[in-house]
């Protein structure tokens, strides 16, 4: 496929503040099906033609709400294999993190 990733996020840029605090969250939204066994929650990915609308200032907290649930793509849409736990820390960096392993160690934390 080679297309971009469009995730929907909320953002604050630092051009009102003078301390130059800037930031941003992913929205997530609940699993579906099969995927809940890997996670609970899911990265809202957005189909390229809600981006401009998602960006924009003048949509509402209404309309963001229905583009987050009309314009989120499927998790059919994506390829999935299982990858090194090295994905689970910021720490690391590379692209061999997304390269698929035959082997998946399970670990869970408390």
């Amino acid at each position: 496929m080679h297309e971009p990733l469009f995730f929907a996020a909320i953002g604050k840029t630092p051009y009102d503040d003078p301390h130059g605090k800037e930031g941003f969250v992913i929205v997530t939204a609940a699993s579906n099906k099969g995927m809940v066994d890997i996670h609970d929650r899911r990265p809202l990915v957005l189909k390229t033609s809600a981006v401009s609308e998602w960006l924009s200032e003048d949509t509402s907290t209404e309309r963001a709400e229905e583009i987050a649930k009309e314009a989120a793509l499927p998790e059919s849409d994506f390829i999935w294999h299982p990858v090194s736990i090295k994905v689970g820390s910021r720490r690391n960096q590379g692209e061999d993190l997304i390269k698929e392993i035959d082997a998946p160690a399970l670990s869970f934390q408390l």
